[in-house]
């Protein structure tokens, strides 16, 4: 499974227009926690990770990463 950033996650929060709590709620994951996750620009690679990662994909939201460029996401139409 592809590593995302905290970064990535932030995006996608964004996106969606989810406060923490709301990813938070959907995921089973504290808020703390994902606040974070979104401070770290690294790739995370957890078990909270994925029920995060998989829950905004079910939401539309592809991650994509491409040599040379940040991380970044693309929201299905």
């Amino acid at each position: 499974m592809t590593k995302i950033t905290g970064m990535q996650i932030r995006m996608a929060r964004i996106a969606l227009k989810w406060r923490v709590d709301d990813l938070s709620k959907e995921t089973g994951v504290g808020w703390a926690r994902i606040q974070n996750m979104e401070k770290s620009n690294d790739q995370i690679d957890n078990e909270q990770i994925n029920a995060i990662k998989e829950i905004l994909q079910n939401k539309g939201i592809q991650f994509l990463e491409e040599d040379g460029f940040l991380p970044f996401i693309k929201i299905k139409k």
